[in-house]
């Protein structure tokens, strides 16, 4: 199993807070590019298929370095309604 498909699996069955690195980097397997937002926290990340975009924004968490399960649960929904997850 490759590590990008060990991170998906962690990702889709994870229950709590989950680390703000590893879903950066996951989204980074899935096609997403980070985006300038402008200043602050913000950030987007966008995948696109021709014409299609796909947008995921979130915000990254200080002072900590975990999202929290609500985001994840947004974000696994999201993945799961492209089909990418």
């Amino acid at each position: 199993m490759s590590r990008a498909q060990q991170l998906a699996a962690a990702f889709k069955a994870c229950t709590g807070p989950f680390p703000y690195r590893d879903v950066v980097r996951l989204l980074g397997y899935l096609g997403f590019e980070e985006t300038a937002t402008g200043g602050g926290s913000r950030r987007r990340f966008v995948r696109s298929e021709g014409e299609h975009k796909q947008i995921i924004r979130l915000h990254e968490p200080h002072p900590g370095k975990e999202i929290h399960y609500y985001m994840v649960k947004q974000i696994q929904e999201q993945l799961e309604d492209q089909g990418l997850l």
